[in-house]
């Protein structure tokens, strides 16, 4: 099975610099930060709030690529979103999930408990049930290339489930900082304003 890091590699190389990128709290972050120096990135969505908050940015930016990397514990704490994303399919959202079936685990000394989707749960099927038609699940590099690359491409909401390894023994070398939670909200918003032409923080001198 494959792992995370080598499908965020995969990610890495083929997404284009000016598609937001909205990762979830834990290890898609912590790696994506790693792999990657974009100032499209907005790190640590916290728990259900990753794919409602690539959502929201879709649906402001229309003319701007959205990607969702989510997990499975993180999404399905939130699942009434897909029903949401299927009913307005936004036509410029991805969402992507890795799917390690698995909540808190980060390696063999720290296993976590299993998720649904340890049992009989398959995300890609209830996205389907909730209305989003382009859904499917992948297992490796080529797939999620394939997948990716079509969503690009194509038009409305699609969803990726990334079925890896339960637990993250393959991982980055941790070669640089990453900012804190509030410090990236503002270069993600900053950059936002300088790319759209929006005003989104406002001057900080009171009236708008």
């Amino acid at each position: 099975m494959v792992s995370r890091l080598t499908l965020l590699k995969e990610l890495a190389a083929i997404i284009p610099n000016d598609v937001l990128v909205v990762s979830s709290i834990g290890n898609n972050s912590g790696f994506w930060g790693q792999l990657t120096e974009r100032e499209a990135n907005l790190f640590h969505a916290t728990l259900g709030m990753c794919t409602p908050a690539a959502f929201g940015l879709a649906l402001a930016l229309p003319n701007r690529r959205v990607l969702a990397l989510d997990s499975d514990g993180n999404l399905i704490l939130n699942l009434g979103v897909l029903g949401t994303v299927a009913n307005e399919n936004p036509k410029n959202l991805t969402i992507l999930v890795m799917d390690n079936r698995n909540y808190l685990g980060s390696h063999k000394d720290e296993p976590g408990m299993p998720t649904a989707t340890g049992g009989k749960m398959n995300l890609a099927e209830v996205a389907k049930a909730c209305g989003i038609a382009n859904a499917c699940t992948i297992q490796d590099a080529a797939g999620l290339r394939a997948e990716i690359n079509k969503a690009l491409a194509g038009s409305g909401a699609h969803f990726i489930c990334a079925s890896i390894e339960e637990l993250d023994n393959d991982r980055p070398p941790r070669t640089k900082r990453l900012a804190d939670p509030r410090e990236n909200k503002y270069q993600f918003a900053g950059y936002i304003q300088r790319t759209e032409g929006v005003e989104i923080l406002g001057s900080g001198l009171g009236g708008g």
